[in-house]
């Protein structure tokens, strides 16, 4: 009995085993297999395409290989660099201001107030709704002649002329300083109603209209050259004004500003304008879905030791939320980098390539140059500053996300 020899059960359950591990990999591969296919034939392989076109002199059919020499043509283009110049305007521009809106849009939406979902679902219909459309109903609204922005902004600006023209001289100018003086002394009086924030920002409203009401009492003609002004101010050609809008405030008021610091075209300022309109919905609901991941008794034990509601935005909320503003600044920088659309439908890259991006300079040389190697090189570099703007994001902004 002792001399026989035991077999252990191991060796019966482990090639059932591994042939079940081998059957569950295979249909893991399976399923994969399709996406694969999809990344690499619509992904992967116009990229490594468009790396091999760009080497060449390509020109609706294969010119001879010129290795790196469209890249360099490119350095020494001033079309690009003017372009990546508008790029970099319209990053500045639409994502910090884009974000800065949506948090706040979204942090009012998370109180709860009436007519909530009603307003979430407001503030989410530009950014569902097709961008080539409301790129071209935008151009409409700023048409020079028939522009329902130049009427209703000019038709408000002609008001308040007609206002001023009676409360900016005497006696009126009496009444506007002793109301200004009241509601900043009741302000002062009362701050333990409302918050610090809504106290300060009410009182500094009141001081600027205490402000302009005794410059114009010392001073007419500055009162006249600001009716003036309200007067005439509109109609603007936003989408036909090449200079920078700094240089157009400049020349109306009497000054001339540096070059570099004549700042973007007007054109490409209202071509923002309409990029914050259309994003800010996604960022909204992005954001209030950070919101709601802020646990609760973070808030009911900072309300307990007495935090305003100031402090409990930016010692819990804000902290809180930096994962999704780090997502959403990647994101947006990504997608304003590659944006087309919008300068395509409403200026074409005008005026004299203000708005001219350098999506728009690689559809302009590709389409309508031929130049398809060229074209080609154009977007690998942008594909490269992309990828070091984002590897900068991660490097300076990741290392301050909290993650609870």
């Amino acid at each position: 009995m002792q001399g026989k020899a035991t077999i252990s059960p191991i060796s019966h359950e482990a090639p059932p085993l591994l042939k079940r591990a081998w059957r569950e990999a295979l249909l893991a591969y399976l399923f994969i297999i399709p996406s694969f296919i999809i990344i690499v034939t619509f992904g992967l392989y116009p990229v490594f395409r468009a790396g091999y076109i760009s080497l060449h002199k390509w020109s609706i059919v294969k010119g001879p290989f010129v290795g790196l020499e469209n890249y360099r043509r490119l350095l020494h283009d001033p079309d690009f660099w003017k372009a990546l110049q508008v790029t970099v305007f319209y990053v500045i521009a639409s994502v910090p201001l884009t974000m800065m809106i949506s948090l706040f849009i979204a942090y009012l939406l998370f109180k709860p107030i009436r007519y909530r979902a009603l307003f979430r679902t407001l503030y989410f219909l530009p950014y569902v709704t097709s961008l080539v459309p409301a790129a071209m109903v935008w151009q409409w609204i700023f048409n020079y002649q028939a522009g329902i922005l130049n009427y209703v902004a000019g038709g408000i600006c002609r008001g308040l002329a007609k206002i001023l023209q009676k409360v900016g001289t005497v006696p009126g100018v009496y009444i506007w300083i002793l109301l200004s003086i009241a509601w900043l002394a009741y302000l002062l009086l009362s701050t333990s109603r409302r918050t610090p924030l809504m106290t300060g920002l009410l009182a500094a409203i009141a001081g600027v209209l205490l402000v302009l009401a005794l410059a114009f009492w010392q001073s007419p003609t500055l009162l006249e050259r600001v009716i003036h002004e309200l007067e005439t101010f509109f109609p603007v050609r936003w989408l036909q004004e090449p200079r920078g809008i700094i240089l157009y405030l400049g020349k109306r008021w009497g000054f001339t500003p540096p070059k570099w610091l004549q700042g973007p075209s007007m054109a490409l300022v209202a071509v923002s304008i309409v990029s914050i309109w259309h994003f800010a919905g996604y960022d909204i609901v992005i954001y209030l879905a950070g919101l709601f991941n802020v646990p609760n008794d973070l808030y009911e034990a900072a309300r307990i030791d007495g935090a305003s509601e100031g402090q409990i935005f930016w010692k819990i909320t804000f902290p809180l939320l930096s994962p999704t503003t780090f997502f959403l600044l990647i994101i947006s920088t990504i997608g304003a980098f590659r944006a087309f659309t919008m300068f395509y439908v409403m200026t074409m890259g005008g005026p004299l390539k203000t708005t001219t991006s350098v999506t728009f300079l690689i559809y302009d040389r590709f389409y309508n140059a031929g130049r398809w190697g060229y074209a080609s090189a154009i977007a690998f570099v942008l594909f490269g500053i992309i990828l070091t703007m984002t590897l900068i994001n991660q490097r300076l902004v990741g290392r301050h996300v909290f993650y609870q």
